[in-house]
């Protein structure tokens, strides 16, 4: 209330700090919390800058991955659709940022069940994280776990553990061999695994 009296309630200053408390919101696990302060943000943030501003894709790209959250995949891609060609325009296909979106637009896909889509954007990101960050970064193993779990999902067991395989000696150089996500990928190894009838 004080910055909205202060610099009146269309002011980036309170899109801003609206913005801040969706993602605060989001951290704590309110996912509805986050949302109600993000979409009050957004349309600050079309009106003062423009609709194919970066913050105005931040504000979309939150917003999807607060839908995801809640279990609305339908919706979160709906935002992160629009969020994606925003971001490519602003930094270029092959940001950092572009391949963010990307991969949560993976996740959204999978969790619909629509694996093969899925498999598509994880693709993209993996492409995108390997020339931005070389190919032992922990964000590089992130998109190959995603796509190993999407090949699993898919029913392709052997595919999933070619990734999941990637992925492990990535995590285990960059966290130690007793970090959960050592853990997790382990697991999803072991399911594949299991799968293919390997022990």
């Amino acid at each position: 209330p004080i910055m909205e009296q202060a610099y009146g309630p269309e002011h980036p200053h309170v899109a801003t700090i609206l913005h801040n408390l969706g993602t605060a919101w989001g951290k704590l696990g309110d996912s509805k919390q986050a949302i109600g302060y993000f979409e009050r943000a957004l349309p600050i943030y079309e009106q003062v800058y423009s609709p194919e501003h970066p913050h105005v894709a931040t504000s979309l790209h939150n917003l999807g991955l607060a839908w995801n959250q809640l279990g609305d995949s339908k919706q979160a891609i709906r935002y992160l659709e629009q969020a994606l060609p925003i971001k490519e325009k602003f930094y270029g296909p092959e940001h950092p940022d572009v391949a963010a979106s990307l991969n949560n637009l993976g996740l959204a896909w999978n969790q619909l069940g629509d694996s093969k889509q899925a498999i598509c954007y994880y693709e993209r990101a993996l492409a995108i994280d390997q020339k931005a960050y070389g190919p032992e970064h922990p964000t590089v193993a992130r998109s190959l776990n995603n796509l190993g779990t999407a090949w699993g999902k898919l029913g392709d067991p052997k595919q999933a553990i070619g990734y999941f395989e990637r992925a492990l000696p990535i995590y285990e150089q960059v966290y130690g061999p007793e970090h959960p996500l050592v853990a997790m990928i382990l697991s999803n190894l072991r399911t594949a695994c299991n799968k293919l009838g390997k022990p």
